[in-house]
């Protein structure tokens, strides 16, 4: 019952923001968007989260082994942690109404370790 509340609060979600004024290659912000298209996009942005964000952190955790591992079998070597580190748990961790409209960029992974 819940996973069909929610895939339909997405649909509403998603179909309120389309007819409200699909963001196209505008630089503009939501904001400026009608009420309806503001809530299409917040409604898009929280459903598209309940998928993104476990993701997100799977993928860091996952990282956040691999790096300690990397650190443990260099003897130590930052270095090596931190190039598996800095992308797996840096980037993008909730998605914005601004990004799911397509004017801010989503960064799923992290900047790469540089020194």
């Amino acid at each position: 019952m819940l996973r069909r509340m929610i895939a339909v609060l997405v649909l509403v979600g998603l179909l309120v923001g389309a007819v409200g004024g699909v963001a196209s290659a505008r630089e503009v912000s939501v904001q400026d968007d009608g009420v309806a298209a503001q809530l299409g996009w917040g409604l898009a942005a929280v459903g598209l989260n309940l998928g993104y964000i476990p993701a997100k952190l799977l993928y860091a955790a996952g990282g956040g082994v691999v790096g300690g591992l990397a650190w443990i079998f260099t003897a130590g070597s930052n270095d090596a942690a931190n190039s598996v580190w800095y992308p797996s748990v840096g980037g993008t961790w909730v998605l914005t109404p601004d990004m799911v409209a397509g004017n801010n960029p989503v960064y799923f992974n992290g900047p790469s370790f540089e020194r």
